[in-house]
């Protein structure tokens, strides 16, 4: 089975039982603190992928991380059950379907903001209404720092791009500079 019909799945069961229980935003919020912790000790998600290491040994890690990261019982067992199931690895992409899905199903959308210094907050409202207009869905932003944009935003929402940065202006100009001298 492929890894994103397989991560597509066992996210929209979480999902199905997220929202039956009316916890769906909770339950996201959970998964993207315990995926941060795997994204910043590579090692842990090399454990769980590792064969030398059983289930057993693999869900004693798990249950003492679980204690540090605090989650609700229902994305514990889930992370119990992708652990039995072999699916560890699959943790970040599981993590992605399950915000799609629940952004789908809320009418949201998730826009990737790249800018060159942190935004105000009066600028990501701005941002915000602009791109709901352009959507017609609210917009959850996720921001992210590139000092190499100069200035300007690069925006990343429902598969397209637009770049308002510095950068991009400047290659532009350049461009037709170059095509208005032979």
């Amino acid at each position: 089975m492929a890894g994103s019909t397989l991560s597509l799945r066992y996210a929209k069961a979480l999902l199905d039982i997220g929202v039956e229980k009316k916890i769906q935003d909770q339950i996201g919020r959970e998964l993207d603190r315990v995926d941060a912790v795997f994204t910043s000790a590579p090692e842990l998600t090399e454990l769980f992928r590792n064969p030398k290491f059983d289930v057993t040994q693999r869900k004693a890690v798990l249950a003492e991380l679980l204690k540090r990261v605090m989650v609700s019982p229902v994305t514990r067992n889930f992370l119990f059950l992708i652990t039995e199931k072999g699916r560890m690895g699959y943790l970040k992409d599981i993590v992605a379907a399950f915000h799609t899905l629940a952004d789908a199903s809320s009418g949201r959308i998730r826009a990737q903001v790249t800018v060159a210094s942190p935004l105000t907050e009066p600028e990501l409202a701005r941002l915000r209404t602009v791109l709901g207009k352009l959507t017609g869905l609210q917009v959850v932003i996720e921001s992210r720092e590139d000092p190499n944009l100069i200035g300007g935003v690069v925006t990343r929402i429902g598969g397209k791009v637009y770049d308002g940065s510095v950068r991009a202006q400047l290659d532009n100009l350049q461009a037709r500079l170059r095509q208005s001298n032979p």
